[in-house]
């Protein structure tokens, strides 16, 4: 109840709002602090010029939303100027009092606009923030009948660990989406393709992969010979590359013997 009495109160109140941002599914996260110096809770908060805005508040909760502001030269919004993460951005925003703090919002990002200096302040960042519960929007028929599988590859119903498919490397050559690089030579063409080619906080997917060379999803801005990489397989999602390729048969859920053609459509009635 630390948290509550605080905050009711009229003098004890020291209000500090922590905002963390993660890239779904990875280990990379951006984390600021409204506050005078960095805070440490859990981790480490960086301190800097970061606002949130008020939350939405209304009688459909999918359409609640909520806006940071920041500097045009914050590392997680600066990415934007160039192109926008292939993965999403989860979101969540902290508040507290002293060492009490509880979860005051979760969702996903959805944009960052820049706007210039105008008669509403400074020119900044707005970062836009939908609410988790908007994933409640795609609820519904999860899974359909085909031959291929249907769930992503490295997830949960998967079951594939993904670190077992790394492949580490250093970038021999780059050419806009193409690159090259010894380690990629390791698998036979065409293990990469469908994959991801990780570097820093930057994703691609790769699109094609023939012996030393691969061809990404779009260009990595700043990539250049020499930096180090991570290269993860792909899947087609076909039962026999479930089986040769990642041993996972248990797992598969596409449904391989559906034939081509109705057999009850020249039935005899």
């Amino acid at each position: 109840m630390a948290f509550w009495d605080d905050e009711k109160s009229l003098a004890a109140g020291k209000p500090i709002e922590l905002h963390q941002f993660q890239a779904r599914g990875t280990s990379t996260y951006w984390r600021y602090a409204d506050a005078p110096a960095d805070i440490t809770y859990g981790n480490t908060f960086s301190a800097c010029y970061v606002k949130g805005e008020k939350i939405e508040q209304g009688s459909n909760a999918l359409r609640n939303q909520t806006k940071v502001l920041c500097d045009w030269d914050n590392p997680f919004a600066w990415q934007y100027t160039s192109e926008y993460p292939e993965q999403c951005i989860d979101y969540t925003r902290y508040k507290g009092h002293g060492a009490n703090f509880v979860t005051q919002f979760t969702g996903v990002v959805v944009a960052v606009r820049f706007l210039q200096e105008d008669r509403g302040g400074p020119r900044h960042a707005e970062i836009l923030i939908d609410p988790a519960a908007n994933d409640l929007r795609t609820a519904g028929l999860v899974l359909r009948s085909g031959r291929q599988c249907q769930v992503a590859l490295y997830s949960t119903p998967c079951g594939v660990a993904r670190a077992a498919y790394r492949t580490a490397g250093i970038v021999a050559t780059v050419s806009g989406r193409i690159v090259t690089a010894d380690a990629l030579t390791t698998q036979p063409s065409g293990w990469f393709r469908g994959g991801d080619f990780v570097v820093g906080a930057a994703r691609r997917k790769i699109v094609s992969h023939i012996t030393d060379t691969i061809i990404l999803s779009r260009t990595i801005y700043g990539l250049t010979a020499g930096m180090g990489f991570d290269a993860y397989a792909g899947c087609d999602h076909l039962c026999v590359t479930c089986a040769s390729k990642f041993d996972n048969v248990a797992n598969f859920r596409g449904q391989p013997l559906i034939p081509d053609a109705n057999p009850w459509e020249d039935a005899v009635t």
